[in-house]
């Protein structure tokens, strides 16, 4: 890529892949309260109805298909989209694509929302780009 080229790195298609899979989703007790506000339960039924663990942070939970308990039904996004947990925010740029490649083709084998032309260096200057 050349240094005056932007790369659309990443448009979701919200195919509920980044929501599939147990123990990547963690929420700190200030997002499971925020949540917890947003789909106006209290925090112990959110625990109680989401989330597993006994101490922040806590796991998101997942259903009998290995999905995000968070995951709309039928797969079309998020039931707390604007407050979703930093993690899921971040992603794709997430700590293990960013520094190992072969989690980075993992990622991008998996999400239809990453560029197809994206490579790995690319993918990393585009994260940095964005710190700036």
């Amino acid at each position: 890529m050349k240094p005056d080229e932007e790369l659309e790195v990443f448009n979701c298609t919200m195919c509920g892949d980044c929501c599939y899979g147990r123990g990547g989703v963690r929420l700190t007790e200030a997002e499971a309260a925020e949540a917890a506000d947003y789909l106006r339960l209290s925090l112990a039924d959110l625990k109680r109805l989401y989330l597993g663990g006994g101490e922040p942070p806590w796991e998101a939970r997942v259903d009998l298909e290995g999905y995000c308990m968070f995951r709309h039904p039928g797969g079309a996004g998020c039931i707390i989209h604007p407050v979703k947990p930093a993690i899921c925010r971040l992603w794709p740029f997430l700590p293990g694509p960013l520094k190992d490649e072969s989690a980075f083709n993992d990622a991008k084998a998996a999400c239809p929302g990453l560029a197809d032309d994206l490579n790995w260096a690319d993918f990393k200057a585009a994260w940095a780009a964005e710190q700036e």
